[in-house]
């Protein structure tokens, strides 16, 4: 059911493939942009913002038919066809970060000096991916019904992954909405010295928290772990480990100023 903006021959462009591309571009922008007043070279954060793009495609695809194999260990060729739809974020953060280190080891960049000025883009990147959702009505929420209370509220006249419209909580616009606030934590933290080389670990915990949250009104299919969405699962993970790479990092900055001061 994902709508189609246009199709050239078999190759279709999807509302979510338009709005990830667009969000990739402007995070890309973002970094460049970013780079001069962070001392790091333009062209360097433009081929590490590409290095990542290659390595979180790979990643998010690789992971999205691993957790929908029933259906692609009997359609293989689907399985490289990206314009039709379907990766999963975590396999994406996973594969752009590799992908950054390596390319920050080779090139002897510092990598939380990289992270730090792609991670805005990333937060971007974000907001673009839930509004494509909506677009492509994946990630879909929970049916509702009058008396409900909250969920109610939050509550529009959408459509699952098959066309079938009814009130559902809006997922995708609420996501789309705390992907916009964790932006602009990133970027007042960004600010301030103290949040210097942690602004990833910073998005990652917000960003994760937030997501995790969501995952008790989807209604969309996953891999269910003891009982829990396995993607709930990541990002509690996610959120966790972001949570202590923050809080490390901050008592860390504040040993060193200590020192400096004595």
């Amino acid at each position: 059911m994902y709508p189609v903006l246009f199709r050239i021959g078999s190759f279709t462009v999807t509302g979510y493939t338009a709005l990830v591309d667009i969000g990739l571009l402007i995070g890309a922008v973002i970094a460049c942009l970013a780079a001069r007043r962070r001392g790091l070279n333009p062209v360097r954060v433009l081929d590490a913002s590409l290095t990542a793009t290659l390595g979180g495609v790979i990643g998010a695809r690789a992971v999205y038919v691993a957790t929908h194999w029933t259906y692609y260990s009997d359609h293989l060729r689907r399985a490289l066809r990206l314009w039709d739809g379907g990766l999963a974020w975590h396999g994406g953060l996973v594969g752009g970060l590799v992908a950054v280190l390596t390319y920050c080891a080779i090139r002897q960049t510092p990598p939380r000096l990289m992270l730090d000025v792609l991670t805005p883009g990333a937060a971007v990147l974000a907001v673009c991916a839930w509004l494509g959702c909506l677009l492509n009505s994946c990630a879909y929420g929970l049916e509702t019904y009058p008396g409900q209370g909250l969920l109610w509220t939050l509550s529009l006249e959408l459509p699952d992954l098959y066309g079938i419209r009814a009130p559902r909580v809006a997922v995708q616009l609420l996501g789309a909405g705390w992907s916009a606030i964790v932006l602009t934590a990133v970027v007042i933290a960004g600010r301030h010295t103290r949040f210097d080389g942690l602004a990833f670990p910073l998005w990652l915990a917000l960003y994760s928290a937030g997501s995790f949250g969501l995952g008790f009104v989807r209604a969309d299919e996953t891999l269910l772990v003891a009982g829990w969405r396995a993607d709930q699962v990541a990002d509690l993970a996610l959120a966790l480990t972001g949570a202590a790479a923050l809080t490390v990092g901050l008592f860390r900055k504040r040993g060193v100023r200590r020192r400096n001061d004595d």
